[in-house]
Protein backbone atom coordinates (compact mmCIF):
# COMPACT_ATOMS: atom_id res chain seq x y z
CA UNK A 1 0.00 0.00 0.00
CA UNK A 2 1.41 3.33 -1.17
CA UNK A 3 2.00 5.71 2.16
CA UNK A 4 -0.04 8.52 0.00
CA UNK A 5 -3.13 6.31 -0.08
CA UNK A 6 -2.31 5.76 3.91
CA UNK A 7 -2.07 9.18 4.64
CA UNK A 8 -5.28 9.92 2.57
CA UNK A 9 -7.20 7.65 4.26
CA UNK A 10 -6.06 9.31 7.89
CA UNK A 11 -7.22 12.00 6.83
CA UNK A 12 -10.61 11.15 6.14
CA UNK A 13 -10.86 9.02 9.38
CA UNK A 14 -9.93 11.84 11.66
CA UNK A 15 -11.65 14.72 10.30
CA UNK A 16 -14.33 16.81 12.03
CA UNK A 17 -16.94 14.70 13.07
CA UNK A 18 -15.45 11.31 12.90
CA UNK A 19 -15.43 9.18 15.92
CA UNK A 20 -11.00 9.63 15.47
CA UNK A 21 -11.37 13.57 15.31
CA UNK A 22 -8.07 14.70 16.08
CA UNK A 23 -7.21 18.25 17.90
CA UNK A 24 -4.17 19.77 19.23
CA UNK A 25 -3.73 20.50 22.60
CA UNK A 26 -1.01 20.92 25.34
CA UNK A 27 0.27 17.61 26.45
CA UNK A 28 3.97 17.90 28.85
CA UNK A 29 3.92 21.46 28.08
CA UNK A 30 4.33 20.53 24.29
CA UNK A 31 1.70 21.21 21.54
CA UNK A 32 0.12 17.29 20.39
CA UNK A 33 -1.97 15.66 18.44
CA UNK A 34 -5.00 14.24 20.61
CA UNK A 35 -8.35 12.48 20.00
CA UNK A 36 -11.46 14.64 20.61
CA UNK A 37 -13.39 12.18 21.89
CA UNK A 38 -10.91 10.16 23.98
CA UNK A 39 -12.32 8.93 27.41
CA UNK A 40 -10.92 11.39 29.94
CA UNK A 41 -9.28 8.62 31.87
CA UNK A 42 -9.21 5.35 32.74
CA UNK A 43 -12.08 4.87 34.52
CA UNK A 44 -14.37 5.93 31.67
CA UNK A 45 -12.80 3.82 29.78
CA UNK A 46 -13.56 1.32 31.65
CA UNK A 47 -16.96 2.42 31.99
CA UNK A 48 -17.56 2.59 28.07
CA UNK A 49 -16.76 -1.68 28.06
CA UNK A 50 -20.39 -2.02 30.12
CA UNK A 51 -21.90 -2.35 26.70
CA UNK A 52 -21.09 -5.15 26.75
CA UNK A 53 -21.48 -5.41 30.21
CA UNK A 54 -23.19 -9.25 30.13
CA UNK A 55 -20.22 -10.74 27.59
CA UNK A 56 -17.73 -12.55 28.90
CA UNK A 57 -14.20 -10.25 29.35
CA UNK A 58 -11.66 -11.93 31.26
CA UNK A 59 -11.34 -16.00 31.59
CA UNK A 60 -8.67 -18.13 33.85
CA UNK A 61 -9.01 -21.62 33.74
CA UNK A 62 -12.89 -22.38 34.79
CA UNK A 63 -13.64 -18.80 36.12
CA UNK A 64 -15.18 -16.27 34.35
CA UNK A 65 -15.97 -12.71 34.31
CA UNK A 66 -17.94 -10.67 32.32
CA UNK A 67 -17.79 -6.64 31.81
CA UNK A 68 -19.89 -6.08 34.16
CA UNK A 69 -18.52 -8.06 37.06
CA UNK A 70 -14.86 -6.43 36.41
CA UNK A 71 -16.23 -2.84 36.50
CA UNK A 72 -17.79 -3.81 40.12
CA UNK A 73 -14.83 -5.61 41.35
CA UNK A 74 -13.27 -2.58 40.27
CA UNK A 75 -15.63 -0.13 42.09
CA UNK A 76 -15.31 -2.67 45.44
CA UNK A 77 -11.07 -2.55 45.08
CA UNK A 78 -11.80 1.53 45.14
CA UNK A 79 -13.98 1.42 47.65
CA UNK A 80 -11.52 -0.42 49.77
CA UNK A 81 -8.81 1.67 49.06
CA UNK A 82 -10.78 4.85 49.90
CA UNK A 83 -11.68 2.54 53.73
CA UNK A 84 -8.63 2.29 53.85
CA UNK A 85 -7.38 6.11 53.41
CA UNK A 86 -5.73 6.10 50.48
CA UNK A 87 -5.82 9.05 48.48
CA UNK A 88 -5.60 10.60 44.80
CA UNK A 89 -1.35 10.04 43.75
CA UNK A 90 -1.09 7.59 46.47
CA UNK A 91 1.29 4.68 44.79
CA UNK A 92 -0.40 1.56 45.12
CA UNK A 93 2.04 -1.99 44.18
CA UNK A 94 1.21 -5.21 42.20
CA UNK A 95 3.01 -7.98 42.48
CA UNK A 96 1.48 -11.36 40.66
CA UNK A 97 1.02 -13.10 38.24
CA UNK A 98 -1.73 -12.49 35.55
CA UNK A 99 -4.17 -13.99 38.73
CA UNK A 100 -8.26 -11.85 37.45
CA UNK A 101 -7.15 -10.06 40.99
CA UNK A 102 -4.33 -8.37 39.22
CA UNK A 103 -6.71 -6.76 36.75
CA UNK A 104 -9.11 -6.40 39.45
CA UNK A 105 -6.65 -4.28 41.43
CA UNK A 106 -5.40 -2.35 38.59
CA UNK A 107 -8.60 -1.14 37.49
CA UNK A 108 -9.58 -0.21 40.90
CA UNK A 109 -6.36 1.87 41.50
CA UNK A 110 -6.30 3.73 38.61
CA UNK A 111 -10.54 4.54 39.31
CA UNK A 112 -9.63 5.76 42.77
CA UNK A 113 -7.24 7.67 41.00
CA UNK A 114 -4.10 6.38 42.63
CA UNK A 115 -1.21 5.13 40.42
CA UNK A 116 -0.86 1.50 40.05
CA UNK A 117 3.50 0.88 40.51
CA UNK A 118 3.06 -2.79 38.29
CA UNK A 119 6.24 -4.09 39.75
CA UNK A 120 8.32 -7.00 37.84
CA UNK A 121 7.07 -10.19 39.00
CA UNK A 122 9.80 -11.87 37.98
CA UNK A 123 12.23 -9.41 40.24
CA UNK A 124 14.30 -11.10 43.09
CA UNK A 125 13.79 -9.89 46.44
CA UNK A 126 16.03 -7.38 46.63
CA UNK A 127 15.09 -5.96 43.14
CA UNK A 128 10.88 -5.69 44.70
CA UNK A 129 12.50 -4.13 47.52
CA UNK A 130 14.04 -1.43 45.06
CA UNK A 131 10.92 -0.54 43.36
CA UNK A 132 8.71 -0.46 46.38
CA UNK A 133 11.05 1.85 47.83
CA UNK A 134 11.83 4.04 44.75
CA UNK A 135 8.23 4.45 43.96
CA UNK A 136 6.98 4.95 47.65
CA UNK A 137 4.14 2.39 47.53
CA UNK A 138 3.24 1.64 51.06
CA UNK A 139 0.63 -0.83 49.91
CA UNK A 140 1.11 -4.02 47.80
CA UNK A 141 -0.94 -6.71 46.38
CA UNK A 142 1.06 -10.20 46.12
CA UNK A 143 0.71 -13.79 45.61
CA UNK A 144 2.21 -16.27 47.05
CA UNK A 145 5.43 -16.38 45.65
CA UNK A 146 6.08 -12.81 46.07
CA UNK A 147 4.67 -12.97 49.70
CA UNK A 148 7.57 -15.09 50.31
CA UNK A 149 10.10 -13.04 48.71
CA UNK A 150 8.89 -9.93 50.82
CA UNK A 151 7.73 -11.16 54.08
CA UNK A 152 11.22 -11.11 55.44
CA UNK A 153 11.42 -7.55 53.89
CA UNK A 154 8.33 -5.70 55.48
CA UNK A 155 9.29 -3.83 58.30
CA UNK A 156 12.08 -2.46 57.49
CA UNK A 157 10.41 -1.89 53.70
CA UNK A 158 7.10 -0.46 56.34
CA UNK A 159 4.64 -1.95 54.24
CA UNK A 160 1.09 -3.41 54.15
CA UNK A 161 0.64 -6.60 51.73
CA UNK A 162 -3.20 -7.51 50.11
CA UNK A 163 -2.34 -11.51 49.48
CA UNK A 164 -3.79 -12.93 46.46
CA UNK A 165 -4.68 -16.77 46.15
CA UNK A 166 -1.85 -17.27 48.79
CA UNK A 167 -1.98 -18.89 52.70
CA UNK A 168 -2.17 -15.70 54.60
CA UNK A 169 0.36 -15.89 57.57
CA UNK A 170 -0.84 -14.44 61.02
CA UNK A 171 1.46 -11.05 60.99
CA UNK A 172 0.06 -7.64 61.27
CA UNK A 173 -0.18 -5.70 57.92
CA UNK A 174 -0.65 -8.63 55.89
CA UNK A 175 -4.63 -9.16 54.96
CA UNK A 176 -6.30 -11.72 52.54
CA UNK A 177 -7.97 -10.69 49.09
CA UNK A 178 -11.24 -11.46 50.85
CA UNK A 179 -10.36 -9.29 54.20
CA UNK A 180 -9.34 -6.53 52.22
CA UNK A 181 -12.31 -6.06 49.73
CA UNK A 182 -14.55 -6.71 52.80
CA UNK A 183 -13.68 -3.12 54.48
CA UNK A 184 -16.16 -0.76 54.86
CA UNK A 185 -17.90 0.49 53.13
CA UNK A 186 -17.98 -2.21 50.85
CA UNK A 187 -20.95 -4.24 50.89
CA UNK A 188 -20.65 -8.22 49.94
CA UNK A 189 -24.54 -8.28 48.78
CA UNK A 190 -25.21 -5.36 46.44
CA UNK A 191 -23.30 -3.50 43.85
CA UNK A 192 -20.95 -1.02 45.06
CA UNK A 193 -21.20 2.38 43.51
CA UNK A 194 -17.79 3.18 41.70
CA UNK A 195 -16.07 6.13 43.01
CA UNK A 196 -16.21 9.73 41.34
CA UNK A 197 -13.24 11.16 42.48
CA UNK A 198 -11.52 13.73 40.04
CA UNK A 199 -9.21 12.28 37.54
CA UNK A 200 -7.31 14.51 34.94
CA UNK A 201 -6.62 13.52 31.42
CA UNK A 202 -2.39 14.04 32.23
CA UNK A 203 -2.61 12.37 35.59
CA UNK A 204 -0.17 9.70 36.79
CA UNK A 205 -1.69 6.27 36.18
CA UNK A 206 0.95 3.87 36.00
CA UNK A 207 4.30 3.50 36.89
CA UNK A 208 6.43 0.76 34.93
CA UNK A 209 10.03 0.03 35.31
CA UNK A 210 12.50 -0.29 32.58
CA UNK A 211 16.21 -1.57 31.80
CA UNK A 212 17.80 0.47 30.29
CA UNK A 213 21.84 1.99 30.27
CA UNK A 214 21.68 2.36 34.12
CA UNK A 215 22.53 0.08 36.92
CA UNK A 216 18.84 0.35 38.25
CA UNK A 217 15.55 0.31 36.62
CA UNK A 218 14.02 3.32 35.86
CA UNK A 219 10.22 4.42 36.25
CA UNK A 220 8.71 5.37 33.12
CA UNK A 221 5.59 7.62 34.35
CA UNK A 222 2.46 6.37 32.45
CA UNK A 223 -0.19 8.81 32.38
CA UNK A 224 -4.06 8.50 32.12
CA UNK A 225 -4.05 10.10 28.49
CA UNK A 226 -1.08 8.22 27.18
CA UNK A 227 -2.85 4.95 28.07
CA UNK A 228 -6.15 5.76 26.17
CA UNK A 229 -3.80 7.59 23.10
CA UNK A 230 -2.28 4.15 23.01
CA UNK A 231 -5.40 2.56 22.95
CA UNK A 232 -6.84 4.75 20.51
CA UNK A 233 -3.88 4.92 18.44
CA UNK A 234 -4.14 1.09 17.84
CA UNK A 235 -8.15 1.29 16.94
CA UNK A 236 -7.43 4.25 14.55
CA UNK A 237 -4.89 2.39 12.54
CA UNK A 238 -7.33 -0.33 12.33
CA UNK A 239 -9.69 1.90 11.29
CA UNK A 240 -7.54 3.43 8.31
CA UNK A 241 -6.75 -0.13 7.09
CA UNK A 242 -10.74 -0.84 7.28
CA UNK A 243 -11.05 2.47 5.21
CA UNK A 244 -8.76 1.15 2.78
CA UNK A 245 -9.79 -2.62 2.70
CA UNK A 246 -13.55 -1.87 3.06
CA UNK A 247 -13.74 -6.35 3.33
CA UNK A 248 -12.05 -6.12 6.61
CA UNK A 249 -15.30 -4.68 8.10
CA UNK A 250 -16.98 -7.43 7.94
CA UNK A 251 -14.97 -10.29 10.00
CA UNK A 252 -16.42 -13.26 10.15
CA UNK A 253 -19.67 -13.39 12.53
CA UNK A 254 -18.94 -16.90 13.69
CA UNK A 255 -15.70 -15.70 15.96
CA UNK A 256 -16.30 -12.96 18.00
CA UNK A 257 -12.63 -11.04 18.82
CA UNK A 258 -10.96 -12.81 21.68
CA UNK A 259 -7.27 -12.25 22.48
CA UNK A 260 -4.61 -15.11 24.77
CA UNK A 261 -2.51 -12.68 27.51
CA UNK A 262 0.10 -14.45 26.54
CA UNK A 263 2.93 -11.82 28.17
CA UNK A 264 2.97 -10.61 32.37
CA UNK A 265 0.41 -7.35 32.94
CA UNK A 266 3.73 -5.84 34.38
CA UNK A 267 5.10 -5.29 30.13
CA UNK A 268 3.44 -3.25 28.28
CA UNK A 269 2.54 -5.13 25.96
CA UNK A 270 0.08 -7.03 28.22
CA UNK A 271 -1.05 -4.28 30.10
CA UNK A 272 -2.04 -2.29 26.84
CA UNK A 273 -1.93 -4.11 23.79
CA UNK A 274 -3.98 -7.08 25.27
CA UNK A 275 -5.85 -5.71 28.62
CA UNK A 276 -6.58 -1.86 27.86
CA UNK A 277 -7.55 -2.63 24.08
CA UNK A 278 -10.14 -5.23 25.38
CA UNK A 279 -12.57 -2.77 27.08
CA UNK A 280 -14.11 -0.91 23.80
CA UNK A 281 -14.36 -3.53 21.35
CA UNK A 282 -15.75 -5.90 23.81
CA UNK A 283 -12.98 -8.74 23.52
CA UNK A 284 -12.41 -11.53 25.46
CA UNK A 285 -9.35 -12.00 26.89
CA UNK A 286 -8.06 -15.32 28.11
CA UNK A 287 -5.51 -15.99 30.83
CA UNK A 288 -2.97 -18.80 31.15
CA UNK A 289 -1.13 -19.99 34.60
CA UNK A 290 2.07 -19.20 32.39
CA UNK A 291 3.07 -19.73 29.02
CA UNK A 292 2.49 -23.18 27.46
CA UNK A 293 2.76 -23.31 23.89
CA UNK A 294 0.58 -26.90 23.81
CA UNK A 295 -1.85 -25.45 26.65
CA UNK A 296 -2.26 -22.24 24.02
CA UNK A 297 -3.17 -23.86 21.33
CA UNK A 298 -5.60 -25.99 23.03
CA UNK A 299 -7.31 -22.32 23.99
CA UNK A 300 -7.40 -21.15 20.97
CA UNK A 301 -9.43 -23.94 19.59
CA UNK A 302 -11.65 -24.03 22.57
CA UNK A 303 -11.94 -20.12 22.80
CA UNK A 304 -11.81 -19.34 19.29
CA UNK A 305 -9.49 -17.53 19.97
CA UNK A 306 -9.24 -14.45 17.03
CA UNK A 307 -6.08 -12.59 17.33
CA UNK A 308 -2.09 -14.12 19.23
CA UNK A 309 -0.01 -11.43 20.33
CA UNK A 310 2.92 -12.03 22.02
CA UNK A 311 6.74 -11.63 22.05
CA UNK A 312 7.81 -13.43 18.49
CA UNK A 313 9.24 -16.88 20.19
CA UNK A 314 5.47 -17.66 21.09
CA UNK A 315 4.33 -17.24 17.60
CA UNK A 316 7.50 -19.49 16.20
CA UNK A 317 6.87 -22.36 19.35
CA UNK A 318 3.13 -22.19 18.21
CA UNK A 319 3.63 -23.46 14.94
CA UNK A 320 6.75 -25.40 15.58
CA UNK A 321 4.66 -27.39 18.35
CA UNK A 322 4.13 -31.13 16.72
CA UNK A 323 0.55 -30.99 17.20
CA UNK A 324 -0.58 -27.92 15.58
CA UNK A 325 -2.64 -29.55 12.65
CA UNK A 326 -4.66 -31.16 15.20
CA UNK A 327 -6.22 -28.20 16.23
CA UNK A 328 -8.68 -26.52 14.83
CA UNK A 329 -7.50 -23.06 14.49
CA UNK A 330 -9.88 -21.51 11.89
CA UNK A 331 -10.40 -18.43 14.24
CA UNK A 332 -7.32 -17.10 14.40
CA UNK A 333 -6.98 -14.03 11.96
CA UNK A 334 -3.25 -12.98 12.81
CA UNK A 335 -0.40 -13.81 14.95
CA UNK A 336 2.58 -11.84 15.22
CA UNK A 337 4.05 -9.81 18.43
CA UNK A 338 6.54 -7.10 18.93
CA UNK A 339 9.23 -6.70 22.41
CA UNK A 340 12.15 -8.20 19.75
CA UNK A 341 13.13 -8.66 16.22
CA UNK A 342 11.08 -11.47 14.13
CA UNK A 343 12.96 -14.01 12.35
CA UNK A 344 12.06 -13.60 8.82
CA UNK A 345 11.44 -17.28 8.40
CA UNK A 346 9.38 -17.32 11.57
CA UNK A 347 7.04 -14.67 9.64
CA UNK A 348 7.09 -16.69 6.49
CA UNK A 349 6.01 -20.04 8.34
CA UNK A 350 3.59 -18.72 10.62
CA UNK A 351 1.99 -16.90 7.23
CA UNK A 352 2.31 -20.05 5.52
CA UNK A 353 0.44 -22.61 8.18
CA UNK A 354 -2.21 -19.98 9.91
CA UNK A 355 -5.00 -21.17 8.16
CA UNK A 356 -6.69 -17.84 7.93
CA UNK A 357 -4.47 -15.04 9.60
CA UNK A 358 -1.33 -13.41 8.70
CA UNK A 359 2.11 -13.19 10.27
CA UNK A 360 2.97 -9.34 11.68
CA UNK A 361 4.67 -7.29 14.24
CA UNK A 362 5.51 -3.78 15.62
CA UNK A 363 7.52 -1.84 17.56
CA UNK A 364 7.13 0.39 20.41
CA UNK A 365 8.46 1.06 23.89
CA UNK A 366 7.25 1.52 27.67
CA UNK A 367 8.23 4.81 27.23
CA UNK A 368 5.63 5.46 24.66
CA UNK A 369 2.75 2.81 26.06
CA UNK A 370 3.71 0.15 23.58
CA UNK A 371 2.80 2.19 20.46
CA UNK A 372 4.91 3.12 17.36
CA UNK A 373 4.88 0.91 14.11
CA UNK A 374 2.97 -1.90 12.78
CA UNK A 375 3.15 -4.30 10.21
CA UNK A 376 1.51 -7.17 8.60
CA UNK A 377 0.79 -9.23 5.62
CA UNK A 378 2.05 -8.84 2.54
CA UNK A 379 3.58 -5.78 3.19
CA UNK A 380 5.61 -7.14 6.08
CA UNK A 381 6.48 -10.53 3.89
CA UNK A 382 7.81 -7.95 1.70
CA UNK A 383 10.00 -6.19 4.03
CA UNK A 384 11.03 -8.98 6.88
CA UNK A 385 13.26 -6.94 8.51
CA UNK A 386 11.40 -4.00 9.06
CA UNK A 387 9.10 -3.27 12.32
CA UNK A 388 6.49 -1.24 10.24
CA UNK A 389 5.39 2.47 9.63
CA UNK A 390 4.74 4.76 12.20
CA UNK A 391 0.59 4.41 12.97
CA UNK A 392 -0.74 7.47 11.40
CA UNK A 393 -1.82 9.73 12.46
CA UNK A 394 -0.93 10.21 16.32
CA UNK A 395 2.94 9.07 15.81
CA UNK A 396 6.02 10.51 14.15
CA UNK A 397 8.83 9.11 13.77
CA UNK A 398 12.65 10.74 12.56
CA UNK A 399 16.04 9.76 11.76
CA UNK A 400 18.65 11.77 13.69
CA UNK A 401 22.01 12.16 13.72
CA UNK A 402 24.51 12.56 16.72
CA UNK A 403 23.57 16.57 16.81
CA UNK A 404 19.69 15.93 16.53
CA UNK A 405 19.54 16.81 13.34
CA UNK A 406 17.20 14.73 11.01
CA UNK A 407 18.83 12.97 8.42
CA UNK A 408 17.77 11.75 4.84
CA UNK A 409 15.84 8.52 4.17
CA UNK A 410 17.75 5.99 4.09
CA UNK A 411 20.33 6.99 6.10
CA UNK A 412 21.45 5.76 10.07
CA UNK A 413 20.66 7.43 12.96
CA UNK A 414 18.81 7.27 16.07
CA UNK A 415 14.93 6.79 16.04
CA UNK A 416 12.96 9.64 17.95
CA UNK A 417 8.93 9.28 18.51
CA UNK A 418 6.78 11.82 18.96
CA UNK A 419 2.93 11.52 20.27
CA UNK A 420 0.59 12.43 22.87
CA UNK A 421 1.13 8.57 24.35
CA UNK A 422 4.71 8.79 25.60
CA UNK A 423 5.56 8.76 29.03
CA UNK A 424 6.39 12.26 31.17
CA UNK A 425 9.35 11.21 32.57
CA UNK A 426 11.66 8.90 34.78
CA UNK A 427 10.07 8.73 38.54
CA UNK A 428 13.05 10.11 40.90
CA UNK A 429 14.87 10.77 37.32
CA UNK A 430 15.30 13.54 36.28
CA UNK A 431 18.59 13.64 34.52
CA UNK A 432 17.47 10.34 32.75
CA UNK A 433 14.22 12.13 31.76
CA UNK A 434 15.88 15.03 30.27
CA UNK A 435 18.37 12.52 28.29
CA UNK A 436 15.32 10.96 27.32
CA UNK A 437 12.70 13.32 26.34
CA UNK A 438 13.21 16.14 24.02
CA UNK A 439 10.58 18.66 23.10
CA UNK A 440 8.38 16.22 22.92
CA UNK A 441 10.11 13.65 21.33
CA UNK A 442 11.08 10.36 23.06
CA UNK A 443 14.85 9.66 22.05
CA UNK A 444 14.60 5.08 21.44
CA UNK A 445 18.29 4.35 21.40
CA UNK A 446 17.74 2.59 18.58
CA UNK A 447 19.64 3.26 15.40
CA UNK A 448 18.18 2.55 12.35
CA UNK A 449 16.27 4.53 9.09
CA UNK A 450 13.15 4.59 7.03
CA UNK A 451 12.58 4.50 3.66
CA UNK A 452 10.40 6.50 1.41
CA UNK A 453 7.51 4.38 1.98
CA UNK A 454 7.89 5.24 6.01
CA UNK A 455 9.16 1.70 6.81
CA UNK A 456 11.15 1.57 9.73
CA UNK A 457 14.36 -0.89 9.96
CA UNK A 458 16.09 -1.06 13.37
CA UNK A 459 19.53 -2.13 13.11
CA UNK A 460 21.43 -1.51 15.80
CA UNK A 461 21.27 -0.07 19.90
CA UNK A 462 22.61 2.83 20.92
CA UNK A 463 21.71 1.81 24.76
CA UNK A 464 23.48 -0.79 26.27
CA UNK A 465 21.02 -3.23 26.07
CA UNK A 466 20.28 -7.12 25.32
CA UNK A 467 16.60 -7.73 24.31
CA UNK A 468 15.87 -11.55 25.62
CA UNK A 469 12.51 -13.13 24.46
CA UNK A 470 11.31 -9.29 24.83
CA UNK A 471 12.58 -8.77 28.25
CA UNK A 472 14.86 -5.58 28.47
CA UNK A 473 18.14 -6.42 30.35
CA UNK A 474 20.31 -3.26 31.29
CA UNK A 475 23.53 -4.74 30.96
CA UNK A 476 25.02 -2.46 33.50
CA UNK A 477 22.81 -4.02 35.94
CA UNK A 478 24.25 -7.00 35.48
CA UNK A 479 27.62 -5.84 35.52
CA UNK A 480 26.94 -3.82 38.56
CA UNK A 481 26.04 -7.22 40.30
CA UNK A 482 29.20 -9.22 38.93
CA UNK A 483 31.33 -6.72 40.29
CA UNK A 484 29.80 -7.09 43.94
CA UNK A 485 31.44 -10.83 43.71
CA UNK A 486 34.66 -10.72 45.80
CA UNK A 487 37.18 -12.57 43.04
CA UNK A 488 36.00 -9.80 40.32
CA UNK A 489 38.36 -7.40 39.38
CA UNK A 490 37.03 -5.93 35.70
CA UNK A 491 33.41 -7.41 33.46
CA UNK A 492 31.79 -6.96 30.36
CA UNK A 493 28.16 -7.83 29.77
CA UNK A 494 26.53 -8.23 26.28
CA UNK A 495 24.18 -10.33 24.33
CA UNK A 496 24.51 -13.10 21.31
CA UNK A 497 22.42 -14.02 19.05
CA UNK A 498 19.65 -17.03 20.32
CA UNK A 499 17.51 -19.00 17.49
CA UNK A 500 14.80 -18.91 20.18
CA UNK A 501 15.25 -15.96 22.73
CA UNK A 502 16.52 -13.47 19.83
CA UNK A 503 19.65 -12.93 22.15
CA UNK A 504 21.25 -14.15 24.66
CA UNK A 505 23.05 -12.91 27.96
CA UNK A 506 26.45 -13.15 27.65
CA UNK A 507 29.46 -12.35 30.33
CA UNK A 508 33.52 -11.84 30.42
CA UNK A 509 34.48 -11.60 33.50
CA UNK A 510 38.19 -10.77 34.94
CA UNK A 511 39.33 -12.42 38.08
CA UNK A 512 41.80 -10.83 40.74
CA UNK A 513 45.09 -11.87 40.68
CA UNK A 514 45.40 -15.05 42.98
CA UNK A 515 41.78 -15.45 42.83
CA UNK A 516 39.94 -17.96 40.17
CA UNK A 517 36.68 -18.29 39.96
CA UNK A 518 34.19 -20.77 37.80
CA UNK A 519 32.07 -19.66 35.13
CA UNK A 520 28.89 -21.68 37.31
CA UNK A 521 29.71 -19.31 40.63
CA UNK A 522 29.37 -16.05 38.92
CA UNK A 523 25.74 -16.78 37.39
CA UNK A 524 24.90 -17.92 40.66
CA UNK A 525 26.36 -14.56 42.26
CA UNK A 526 24.10 -13.25 39.81
CA UNK A 527 20.95 -15.31 40.94
CA UNK A 528 21.34 -14.14 44.10
CA UNK A 529 20.57 -10.59 43.60
CA UNK A 530 18.80 -10.13 40.06
CA UNK A 531 15.80 -11.92 38.27
CA UNK A 532 16.83 -15.30 36.54
CA UNK A 533 16.19 -14.08 32.85
CA UNK A 534 19.35 -11.52 33.87
CA UNK A 535 21.78 -14.62 34.70
CA UNK A 536 24.27 -14.71 31.85
CA UNK A 537 23.79 -17.76 29.68
CA UNK A 538 27.15 -17.79 28.98
CA UNK A 539 30.73 -16.74 31.14
CA UNK A 540 34.03 -16.67 29.85
CA UNK A 541 36.50 -16.27 32.81
CA UNK A 542 39.98 -14.37 31.90
CA UNK A 543 43.35 -13.93 34.07
CA UNK A 544 44.46 -11.19 31.83
CA UNK A 545 42.79 -7.83 31.65
CA UNK A 546 40.18 -7.06 29.31
CA UNK A 547 40.75 -5.49 25.69
CA UNK A 548 40.20 -1.85 25.17
CA UNK A 549 39.39 1.27 22.60
CA UNK A 550 41.19 3.82 22.26
CA UNK A 551 39.21 5.91 25.30
CA UNK A 552 40.33 2.94 27.56
CA UNK A 553 36.50 1.84 27.87
CA UNK A 554 36.37 -1.94 27.64
CA UNK A 555 36.41 -2.90 23.93
CA UNK A 556 32.64 -5.14 24.17
CA UNK A 557 31.92 -4.98 20.47
CA UNK A 558 35.24 -7.63 19.78
CA UNK A 559 34.69 -9.24 23.04
CA UNK A 560 31.03 -9.49 21.68
CA UNK A 561 32.54 -11.04 18.14
CA UNK A 562 34.82 -13.49 19.91
CA UNK A 563 31.78 -14.79 21.58
CA UNK A 564 29.59 -15.25 18.74
CA UNK A 565 33.16 -17.16 17.20
CA UNK A 566 33.44 -19.41 20.22
CA UNK A 567 29.62 -20.03 20.21
CA UNK A 568 29.72 -20.80 16.13
CA UNK A 569 32.12 -23.64 16.97
CA UNK A 570 30.86 -24.86 19.60
CA UNK A 571 27.61 -25.54 18.07
CA UNK A 572 29.09 -26.19 14.51
CA UNK A 573 26.54 -23.09 12.83
CA UNK A 574 27.08 -19.66 12.50
CA UNK A 575 25.24 -17.50 14.96
CA UNK A 576 23.69 -14.57 12.84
Amino acid sequence: MDIRDIKAAAVEVTAPGQPYEMTEVPVNGVAARVFKQAPENLRALYESSLVHGEKDFFVYLDERYTFAAMWDMAARVAAALDARGCAAGDRIGIAARNYPEWLFAYMGITSAGCVAVALNAWWSAEELAYGITDSGAALVFVDGERLERLLPLQTELGIDLVTLRARLPDIPGVVSWQDFLAAPPTQMTQATPMTQVPIAADELATILYTSGSTARPKGAQLTHRGIIHAVLGWECGAAIAAHLNPELLDPDPEFAPAMILTVPMFHVAGLNVQFMSSFRSGRKLVGMYKWDPERALKIIQDERITQFNGVPTMSWELIQSPNFDSYDLRSLQGAGGGGAAMAPEHARQIDARLPAGVAGTGWGMTETNGLGTAVSGPDFLERPRSCGRPIPPVVDIKVVDEDGHEVARGESGELWIRGAMNFTGYWNEPEATAETLTEGWVRTGDIGHMDEQDFVFITDRAKDIVIRGGENVGCQEVEAAIYEHPAVSECAVFGVPDERLGETLAAVVMHKPGRPVASEEIRAHVAEHLARFKVPEHVWIRAEQLPRIASGKIFKRGLRDEAIAALSRANGTPLE
